[in-house]
């Protein structure tokens, strides 16, 4: 093969979507969620309303969100019909997952998260000083750094009862 065809087969691949992933996970990428995340993920309730989505790398996260010293998961989601982008959460042994976003407004990021450019785990016990002025929040487990890239970010983060969004930057 002449090295301007590889070229070319590589941006035709590109352009199709084959070698992009952006829609739902393959089998070998949901091979790397726990195990007990199956259930709720597949199960009717969650299924039938919600897809996951990997439109950004990595799909999922793990920390300790609820505090309880349990590895909890963090997917991201795509409403099926609204086609709104959230992010689901699962706590270790619950039956079903918290939706933030995808329908399900929170704080500043509304109810459509697809603004969303990046996100990790926050796991530093002290929070800083937010752009709102607001008290930094008391947090019971990890939280989750989303971020639009170059312009805001904010923490979600469990405060025992619900999800709550603190504000980081503009």
């Amino acid at each position: 093969m002449k090295p301007d065809c590889g070229i070319g087969l590589l941006i035709g691949l590109l352009l199709t979507g084959s070698l992009v992933s952006g829609g739902q996970p393959t089998w070998q990428e949901q091979q790397n969620l726990p195990e007990w995340t199956a259930p709720v993920l597949a199960g009717k309730a969650f299924a039938s309303t919600y897809a996951l989505s990997t439109r950004l790398n990595p799909f999922f996260l793990h920390g300790d969100f609820n505090g309880d010293g349990r590895l909890d998961v963090a997917v991201l989601i795509m409403h099926k019909r609204t086609g709104q982008q959230g992010i689901a959460i699962l706590h270790a042994g619950a039956q079903t997952a918290i939706v933030l976003g995808a329908g399900h407004a929170v704080g500043n990021g509304g109810a459509d998260f697809s603004w969303l450019d990046a996100w990790s785990i926050f796991d530093t016990q002290t929070v800083q000083q937010g752009a709102t002025g607001k008290k930094p929040p008391m947090r019971r487990g990890d939280a989750l750094l989303v971020q639009k890239l170059e312009s805001a970010s904010a923490l979600l983060y469990w405060d025992g009862t619900a999800y709550r969004w603190y504000q980081q930057g503009d």
